[in-house]
C-alpha cells in the first residue's frame, strides 16, 4: 500500500516538485476504487468459491451417504447371503468339503465330519488333507483294505485337478458316493453322500433278481448264466456235469400238509443240497420241486458220487412241525460238452435223463444217452395216442391167479392193465402208467380199472378174490372212496373179495391223509396189500403204520433164493412176520418149480408168477375157472389156457 502511494505521490509531482494535490487526489481516489472494485470481486469469488465448496461438501456427503447405505446394504446382503449359506451348508444331507491349491481345508460342512467319524476340530480353515485321510484311516472310515493305497490314490486324484466320481466301500462298511469337482485356481470340492442303505437295496433287489426267495438259493435265470459261463471259460480237456433234480412225493406233502409245511420241506431240500455240494458246484432252485446242481469240473466219476451223496442225504426223514416226512428224488444227469454244447442243449439232455429215471421208477439217477430224444419223441407221440385210448376202447384187463400153496388151488386174480394199441399192439402198464400217471390220466384209467375189475369178478365163484392196483396219484388227487363204492354197489360184489394193493411209494410220500384214505378201505369191508414189498426204504415200518391184509414179497428176492446168500434168511424173516402178525404174505414172480418148493418150505401163504400162470384174457380167465375146481398137485397149473403177451405181476 505504501509503495502504491509512492508511486501515486510521483505522478503527482511536477519537475519543479511541486504536488498537483488535485492529480494527488484523484489518483488515490482511483486507487481506492479500484482497490474497493478487487475486494468485491474478491468477495464474489469467494463467495462463489463458498458456494461450490458448500455444494460440494454436500454433495460429498450425499454420495457417502448414499455409498454407506449401499455398503450397509451390501453387507447386510452378504451377511444374509453367508447365514443362507452356512443354514444350507449344515443342513445339507451331503457331506461337503472344499480345498484349496495348496490342499488345505477352505470349508466343511458337520456332515462330512459326522459321516467319516472326524473330530470338529480338524473342520477348521487350513486343516490340511493328509491330516484329514490320516484321521479317516484311524477312524476305520477310509476306502478298501489298505490304507496306504487309499491314501496314495486319494492325493493322486487331487493333484490330477481332474473331476471324477467313485463309490467306495469304507473299512466299517459303510458306502459312500463322492463327487470330485475340480476347480480352476487349483482347488477342488467333494460331495459326499452316505449310499449304504440305497447300495443294500439294491444288492437285495438283484439277490431277488438272481436269488429264490423261499430257499435262497440261485433261480433259473442265475443258473442260466453260471451255466453260459461254465461254456464260455470251457477249456480243452475238461469239462462240467449238470444234475437235474426232481422231488418224489412232494405234492402229496404240499397238499396235505398245506403250503407252508411244504415251503419248509424245500428250505430244507436246499440246505441239504448245499451241504452235499460243499461250495464245489452251484445249487439252483428251478421251479416248484426242480432243483439243479452245475459241477464245474465235474466227470462222470465225481458227478455219480454226487448224484449217490444226494440220494442218501434226501432219502433221510425231514423234521417238519414235529413230523419226520419222506421225499425221494430223481436225478438226470448231463456231462459237457459231449451231452450238449450249449446250456439249453446240456439243460435238455439232463431233463431227459430225469424223465428216462422218473418213468421207470421213482428215486435214482440216470445219464443222458443219445437215444434219450427218440424216446422223447415217442413219449410224446404216446401222449398222444394216450389221451384218446380210453375213449377208443383200446384198454384192456388181464387176470393173472394167485395159488394158495396150502391148499393147492387158485383163490384170486390180479388184475393187470393193458393197452392194445392200434399199431405198435400190446403195451405194458410200465411203459404208460407213468406217464399217465404225470398227465393226470391216471384217474379215469383207474375208475375204468376198477369198474372193469369188478363187473368181471362179481361173475366167478363167490371164493374168488379180485385184486386191483391203485396208484398213488389217485389217493392224491382222486376220489378213490367213491370210486370204489360206486364199483362195488354198481357191480353187487362183495367188498371182502376185493384186495386194493399199494405200493410202498405211498408211504414215501407218507401223509394223515392217505392213512385215513387206507382206514377207509378197511372200513368198506375191503382188504389192503402191500405190493412189491421190500424195494422201497425203511419197508418194516410200514408194517406198523398200517394194519396190512398182505404183503407181497418183490420176485427180485424170489429169483434171489437161486444164487443168492441170505436170501433164505430174508424171505424166511417176512414170511415168521406175516405168520406172526396175521398178515397173509405172497410170493411174486415165481418162475421155477423150485423157487415154488422154496417158497412153500418158507411157509408163505400164497405165490403168483409164470409157473403158475402168466397173465390171461377174460375169457382164458373164465375157462380157467371151470376148470380150477380140483386142487393141484406137484406142477402147478398143468393145464394153462394160452398165455398172454405180458410180465408177471407187471
Amino acid at each position: 500500500m505504501r509503495k502504491l502511494f509512492d508511486r501515486q505521490l510521483e505522478k503527482s509531482t511536477d519537475a519543479a516538485g511541486q504536488v498537483d494535490l488535485a492529480a494527488l487526489e484523484r489518483l488515490v481516489t482511483a486507487a481506492y476504487e479500484e482497490t474497493e472494485l478487487d475486494r468485491t470481486r474478491t468477495d464474489r469469488s469467494m463467495e462463489l468459491m463458498i458456494g461450490e465448496l458448500t455444494a460440494f461438501q454436500v454433495g460429498l456427503e450425499a454420495e457417502i451417504d448414499k455409498r454407506t447405505a449401499q455398503l450397509t446394504r451390501s453387507r447386510r446382503k452378504l451377511r444374509t447371503q453367508n447365514t443362507r449359506f452356512l443354514t444350507a451348508l449344515e443342513n445339507m444331507s451331503q457331506g461337503l468339503a472344499m480345498f484349496d491349491a495348496r490342499q488345505r481345508l477352505v470349508v466343511c460342512n458337520h456332515q462330512y465330519l459326522e459321516m467319516y467319524n472326524l473330530p470338529r476340530h480338524l473342520g477348521r480353515v487350513g486343516t490340511h488333507l493328509v491330516t484329514i485321510l490320516k484321521a479317516r484311516i484311524a477312524a476305520g472310515t477310509s476306502g478298501g483294505d489298505d490304507p496306504t493305497a487309499y491314501l496314495r490314490e486319494r492325493l493322486l486324484v487331487a493333484a490330477e485337478g481332474v473331476s471324477s466320481s467313485a463309490v467306495h466301500q469304507l473299512a466299517n462298511g459303510r458306502v459312500m458316493s463322492v463327487a470330485h469337482k475340480a476347480m480352476t485356481d487349483g482347488g477342488w470340492v467333494t460331495m459326499h453322500k452316505d449310499i449304504t442303505e440305497l447300495h443294500s437295496m439294491q444288492a437285495e433287489l438283484a439277490h431277488q433278481a438272481y436269488h429264490d426267495a423261499l430257499t435262497g438259493l440261485p433261480n433259473r435265470n442265475f443258473f442260466y448264466q453260471r451255466l453260459g459261463q461254465a461254456f464260455e471259460t470251457l477249456g480243452s480237456g475238461t469239462g462240467f456235469a449238470v444234475l437235474c433234480l426232481d422231488l418224489d412225493g412232494f405234492k402229496a406233502i404240499n397238499d396235505s400238509m398245506g403250503h407252508a409245511s411244504g415251503d419248509k420241506l424245500l428250505r430244507q431240500v436246499a440246505a441239504r443240497l448245499s451241504d452235499c455240494t460243499a461250495g464245489a458246484g452251484v445249487v439252483g432252485r428251478m421251479g416248484g420241486d426242480e432243483f439243479a446242481v452245475l459241477l464245474p469240473g465235474g466227470t462222470r466219476d465225481s458227478a455219480l458220487v454226487l448224484a449217490r451223496t444226494i440220494l442218501d442225504a434226501i432219502r433221510r426223514p425231514f423234521d417238519i412241525d414235529d413230523h419226520a416226512v419222506l421225499v425221494g428224488v430223481s436225478i438226470g444227469i448231463a456231462l459237457a460238452p459231449e451231452d450238449g454244447a450249449g446250456a439249453d442243449a446240456l439243460l435238455k439232455s439232463g431233463d431227459l435223463a430225469l424223465y428216462s429215471i422218473k418213468r421207470g421208477r421213482r428215486g435214482g439217477y440216470s445219464f443222458f444217452e443219445p437215444d434219450l430224444a427218440q424216446t422223447l419223441s415217442a413219449r410224446s407221440s404216446m401222449e398222444h395216442d394216450l389221451r384218446r385210448a380210453l375213449a377208443n376202447g383200446e384198454f384192456e384187463l388181464f387176470y393173472q391167479p394167485v395159488l394158495n400153496l396150502a391148499a393147492q388151488k387158485i383163490v384170486g386174480f390180479e388184475a393187470l392193465l393193458r393197452w392194445r394199441h392200434p399199431t405198435e399192439g400190446l403195451i405194458l402198464p410200465g411203459d404208460f402208467v407213468p406217464l399217465a400217471e404225470e398227465l393226470g390220466l391216471i384217474m379215469p384209467i383207474g375208475e375204468w380199472v376198477i369198474r372193469e375189475a369188478f363187473t368181471e369178478a362179481a361173475r366167478w365163484p363167490a371164493s374168488m378174490r379180485i385184486a386191483v392196483n391203485v396208484s398213488t396219484v389217485q389217493f392224491e388227487r382222486g376220489n378213490l372212496i367213491d370210486v370204489l363204492s360206486n364199483a362195488l354197489a354198481a357191480s353187487g360184489l362183495a367188498a371182502n373179495r376185493v384186495e386194493v394193493e399199494i405200493t410202498e411209494t405211498l408211504f414215501l410220500e407218507q401223509s394223515e391223509t392217505n392213512l385215513d384214505i387206507l382206514h377207509q378201505l378197511h372200513a368198506l369191508g375191503l382188504k389192503v396189500a402191500l405190493d412189491d414189498f421190500g424195494t422201497g426204504f425203511s419197508a418194516l415200518n410200514y408194517l406198523l403204520a398200517f394194519p396190512f391184509d398182505k404183503i407181497k414179497i418183490d420176485g427180485s428176492f424170489v429169483r434171489a433164493l437161486d444164487n443168492t446168500a441170505g436170501a433164505h434168511i430174508i424171505l424166511g424173516a417176512v414170511a415168521g412176520i406175516g405168520r406172526r402178525m396175521g398178515i397173509v404174505t405172497t410170493a411174486e414172480g415165481i418162475e421155477t418149480a423150485e423157487q415154488l418148493r422154496n417158497v412153500r418150505a418158507l411157509d408163505y401163504t400164497e405165490a403168483q408168477g409164470f409157473l403158475i400162470a402168466r397173465p390171461m384174457s377174460r375169457d382164458a380167465a373164465r375157462q380157467l375157472l371151470d376148470l380150477a375146481s380140483d386142487p393141484m398137485r406137484e406142477v402147478p397149473m398143468a393145464v394153462r389156457p394160452k398165455a398172454a403177451t405180458g410180465t408177471g405181476g407187471a
